[in-house]
């Protein structure tokens, strides 16, 4: 069976996240591309590939001086915002549960 560009494109994808996911946990001191190769058993040229669709889209930078891989404050972003819509959602169903608790 033959791979399809979906099968290409889907695989590429899920490269990439595993890149951010690893990444994701090297905030301070920055990641190698050889460790993070070795981390996730990808060959370096996948992890460079990642790491370049991840710069394009202002996920990941990297520091000319070490050669490490940072994630952005983007990343930092976004989880602020899943955190805040749980935050809204969580008020929402304690005031729910108080209109349905409380007596008159």
């Amino acid at each position: 069976m033959s791979m399809t560009r979906h099968d290409d494109d889907r695989g590429a994808a899920i490269k990439v996240l595993d890149v951010l996911d690893a990444l994701s946990g090297h905030t301070v001191t920055g990641v190698s591309n050889t460790a993070l190769s070795r981390q996730l058993n990808l060959t370096a040229s996948n992890v460079t590939r990642a790491m370049g669709v991840l710069i394009e889209k202002g996920w990941a930078r990297k520091d000319e001086t070490t050669g490490h891989f940072h994630p952005t404050p983007r990343m930092g972003r976004v989880f602020g915002r899943v955190l805040a819509d749980l935050d809204r959602a969580e008020q929402s169903l304690a005031e729910m549960r108080h209109n349905f608790t409380r007596t008159n």
